[in-house]
């Protein structure tokens, strides 16, 4: 039995379906070119600097600072799946490695603030093993606790200056920069040999200057065993950036053709919240700026395999980079300060105990409890003879103080300065961060003569 044929196409049909396909086609091209503006034109508000900030970083009000926190993610892999691997002769030879791998891994192996005033660029390296109190980890773990955007408060909070754009990269990136500007000149400072089965890396490269591809670039940047470790990687960090910076000189007029084409290359391997508007604005300057480079000073505690900030050298060390003014640090009043915890929030006494030692109240001069929820803002509450004492609370944290007649004990001393933390006190990297309304960075004024 045959088939019956087709009937013949009905030709007002196929027109009706022809008009259906092309509006169809012509939404999509509307809904892309919206999105498309939409992506371009998109950028996060940039936070003001307030005085004292303007101070610290030497420029005049008005003036435009972009600030990023660029951190770079380490390989993922796991080290419990690594068995040593030993030669004939007993020597180590590196790790087996039986796990999965990938670009994505959770810690950031490395971590820079990045400030932009005009055509000046300054790199300030902060070092992965920075210990945070308030966390009871390292600054490279806070991609795994808290996202690229927990990261980005977290710098804010150690250096006392907004940050508002972040970017994670892989640090596969630099090899496909490197590639895409077809080398870099650098000086490599001295052997790098070095084999990491269970990361898949391999770094062999001799001293001296040299031009290097983008998978050497990657390994010069990744390479730690140097005496100082992680201080050493930085620096190299920094004679890479440089050296990238160089080759976009040399390159002159032919940039304008390779420029594109790094916009691509990043946006392939970042995880940012500034617009590719901003990035496109940023890399005509390229040629033309003026780079500086810092590491973020710190100290080390015996005992311990972190670092440590102190807020004080930290201010002064920023001053020193920016070519601005430090503010006159005033020593905290000795007395004891009962710090109650009502805001109903788990972890905001402790956070702000962080922060109260890091301003530089000594750890001795502090006593936290908890008490039930207040929903009232946070205050002081002083004794007479505390009340001028409680001035530099006051301004140090942007609240108001009431006396009281009487304050009870607490673990057996006597208390004259009680920090009550109401509801708009918060906990640890939340957002806004505890006292989000004070200038925390501010200095408390001068005692009155």
């Amino acid at each position: 039995m045959t088939s019956s044929p087709n009937p013949p196409p009905d030709p007002a049909a196929r027109a009706g379906r022809r008009r259906s396909r092309l509006l169809q086609l012509l939404g999509l091209v509307v809904a892309s070119v919206g999105l498309v503006g939409f992506w371009l034109d998109r950028d996060v508000p940039r936070t003001e600097l307030n005085e004292f900030q303007r101070e610290l970083l030497g420029v005049e009000e008005g003036t435009e600072v972009l600030s990023f926190v660029v951190a770079g993610r380490d390989r993922l892999y796991y080290q419990d799946l690594s068995t040593p691997a030993y030669g004939a002769d007993g020597r180590f030879l590196g790790w087996d490695y039986s796990g999965p791998r990938g670009l994505d891994g959770n810690l950031t192996d490395t971590i820079l603030y990045v400030s932009v005033v005009g055509d000046v660029v300054t790199l300030i390296a902060i070092p992965r093993d920075l210990y945070l109190d308030a966390w009871q980890t390292k600054i490279n773990g806070m991609y795994a606790y808290q996202g690229a955007e927990g990261l980005r408060r977290t710098v804010e909070e150690l250096l006392g200056l907004p940050v508002d754009y972040y970017a994670v990269i892989n640090l596969d990136l630099f090899e496909n920069v490197v590639d895409a500007l077809g080398g870099v000149e650098v000086n490599v400072p001295y052997r790098m040999l070095y084999t990491d089965r269970a990361a898949g890396l391999r770094i062999d490269l001799h001293p001296g200057p040299q031009v290097l591809d983008g998978s050497d670039a990657a390994g010069f940047v990744r390479f730690r065993e140097s005496p100082r470790g992680d201080l050493d990687r930085l620096d190299n960090i920094k004679s890479l950036a440089f050296a990238m910076l160089q080759r976009v000189r040399d390159l002159n007029v032919r940039a304008v053709a390779v420029l594109p084409d790094l916009v691509d290359v990043l946006f392939a391997d970042v995880e940012t919240n500034a617009s590719p508007a901003l990035v496109r604005e940023l890399l005509p300057r390229l040629a033309r700026i003026e780079l500086r480079s810092a590491t973020l000073p710190t100290y080390e505690q015996e005992g311990s395999n972190a670092v440590f900030l102190d807020r004080r050298e930290v201010e002064a060390f920023l001053a020193a980079t920016f070519g601005g003014d430090a503010r006159a640090w005033v020593d905290a009043p000795e007395a004891t300060v009962h710090v109650v915890d009502r805001s109903g929030r788990e972890g905001t006494g402790d956070a702000v105990l962080t922060q109260l030692t890091a301003m530089g109240v000594p750890e001795e001069y502090l006593v936290l409890t908890e008490a039930s929820f207040d929903p009232a803002p946070s205050r002081l509450v002083v004794t007479a003879p505390h009340w001028s004492e409680a001035d530099y609370y006051a301004s140090l944290l942007g609240i108001g103080k009431q006396q009281i007649d009487r304050l009870p004990a607490v673990a057996g001393r006597a208390v004259g300065i009680q920090l009550v933390l109401g509801d708009d006190a918060r906990a640890p990297n939340a957002e806004p961060p505890a006292f989000a309304a004070a200038d925390l960075a501010a200095a408390p004024p001068d005692p009155a003569p």
